[in-house]
Order: structure tokens, then C-alpha cells, then sequence
């Protein structure tokens, strides 16, 4: 009778197109945002090694990410930049979401600076050719009217005096600095980082959004208050390994991640060490 119990239960896992093996053992699946990937793919090989969990990654635009996730139900993990997190709380698609650090913009010149760029009023002279990030499309874009107009500068007025090369990507713009295509950009740290044996980065922290007071329209046509603007991850409420799931959270977020993250030009403090979110609901910060 418990043979027969037995091959009725392994028989029933099969249909279900699953087994305890399979629960135990099959990679994590995390969706990473193109700004992330770098810092992630260190992450997760560290992670591995320490704990023999395998972790592949999906990457992508955050944005297309979450469209993806939305209709194909795909995947344990989502990280990605502000406002995205509180977008797929708001959808019911994920479970805990927790702050990993944050992301800063500055301005990225050839190696040496040969220009002799110092401060965003730089950017407006005739000798300077100068690229940027989408002002609609990219995260960034959004907020380069407020950072311009605390330099006492006008974007509108700056795009007509100079033909200003306009992309959506970030590693886009900083290749052509790095190609002598262009000779300043304006990227996150995390993107300058990677690239520091052709550029210099000239930090804009004074020029930088008041935080939780300057208010900006992010890419997906909502107000936030994007300074600072965190990196997140989340789990999936699709997963069906959230235990493995809540511990390679746990693992991103703790001391031992927090040296690789700096090393890749995130910021951390012990600050950001909050749930932003658990089980779909706000925490209060």
C-alpha cells in the first residue's frame, strides 16, 4: 500500500512538471537592469562559490524587464533602479523588496581631462562636444533639467546652442567619450566605474536634487522624488523557490556584498540596510 502511495505521489509531481530535485537544485533566474548587470554578475559568481547556489541572469532595460516579467511570469528575482520597484509592488508581481544602495550621476571626460572640465557650466562652452542620456526614455534624462538649474543653466536653452548627441543609454554616451567620439557625458558613477581606464569622472554632488524635495517625472510618466534614486531588488511572486530567493536577497544585502557594490560605484551606507517593502506592502522607513 505505501509502494503504491509512493508512485502515485512521484507520478503526481511529474505532472505537475516539477520534483524535489528539481525544487532544490534549479538555478535562481534574476532579472538585472542593464546598470546593474556588471556589479551582479560578480554578485552572484560570489555567491555561488560560497554557497554552490547557481545564479543566471537576465538582462535587460529595467523597464522592458518588468514588461517582460509582467507577461510572461518569469523568474525568482528583479533588480533594478528607481521608480521601478514601487512599480511592480503596485502590479502584485513581487513579494519583499529591499534597498541595495543608490546611483549618482556625474561628468565623465577623456582620460587627463584635455579640456580642462571642472563644472556643469563647462559643458555650454563652443569647444566642448557634449553627449547625454534621453531626457524622456532614461532615468537620468529626467533628472538633467533639475541638475542643469541648480548650476544656474537652462537644458532647453543648452540643446539649442549646441548639437548635443542624445541617446537612451548611458554606456552608449560613455563610449563616445571613451572613443574620442565626444568630449564629456553626463553617466551614472556605476557606468563611469567600468570604463576608468579611459575616462575621468568629475563629481556633481552641490548640482544634485535636493532629496525627497525636488520632484521629477521619471521615464514611466509618474512623479517621483528620484534623489537619491535607489537600487533595489525584489523577489517575484511567480518564483517557486522564494526560501532560495530570501536568501540570495539576504546575501546582496548584507556586509560581505557591500565592498563589491562600492567597488562598482554604488553607494551604501548602513542607511539603505531597509525593506522597502514586505509581502507587496509599504514599510514604513
Amino acid at each position: 500500500m505505501k509502494y503504491k502511495v509512493g508512485i502515485l505521489l512521484l507520478a503526481a509531481l511529474i505532472l505537475a512538471g516539477c520534483s524535489p530535485k528539481e525544487k532544490t537544485e534549479s538555478p535562481l533566474l534574476c532579472h538585472v537592469g542593464g546598470t546593474m548587470r556588471p556589479v551582479f554578475e560578480k554578485l552572484t559568481k560570489a555567491y555561488e562559490a560560497e554557497t554552490g547556489k547557481k545564479v543566471e541572469i537576465n538582462s535587460a532595460g529595467s523597464g522592458e524587464l518588468l514588461a517582460n516579467i509582467e507577461m510572461q511570469a518569469e523568474g525568482d528575482l528583479y533588480v533594478s533602479h528607481d521608480p521601478f520597484l514601487d512599480i511592480i509592488m503596485s502590479k502584485g508581481l513581487a513579494v519583499n523588496g529591499w534597498t541595495l544602495g543608490e546611483i549618482y550621476p556625474v561628468i565623465i571626460v577623456q582620460k587627463g581631462n584635455p579640456k580642462n572640465i571642472q563644472t556643469l557650466n563647462d559643458l555650454a562652452r563652443d569647444d566642448v562636444e557634449l553627449a547625454l542620456t534621453d531626457y524622456k526614455l532614461s532615468t537620468l534624462g529626467r533628472l538633467l533639467p533639475t541638475i542643469f538649474r541648480t548650476a544656474g543653466m537652462s537644458l532647453n536653452a543648452l540643446t539649442q546652442q549646441k548639437n548635443i548627441v542624445i541617446h537612451r543609454s548611458g554606456s552608449y554616451v560613455a563610449n563616445l567619450v571613451a572613443m574620442k567620439s565626444a568630449d564629456a557625458a553626463l553617466v551614472w558613477e556605476a557606468v563611469a566605474v567600468l570604463r576608468r581606464d579611459k575616462l575621468d569622472s568629475i563629481p556633481i554632488t552641490e548640482n544634485l536634487p535636493v532629496p525627497y524635495v525636488d520632484a521629477v517625472t521619471s521615464a514611466t510618466g509618474k512623479s517621483y522624488k528620484l534623489t537619491p534614486v535607489r537600487v533595489t531588488i525584489c523577489s517575484l511572486k511567480c518564483s517557486k523557490q522564494l526560501e532560495a530567493v530570501d536568501k540570495f536577497m539576504r546575501f546582496v544585502s548584507s556586509f560581505r556584498a557591500k565592498r563589491i557594490l562600492e567597488e562598482y560605484g554604488f553607494g551604501v551606507s548602513a542607511d539603505l540596510r531597509k525593506q522597502e517593502y514586505k509581502e507587496g506592502k509599504r514599510v514604513n522607513l
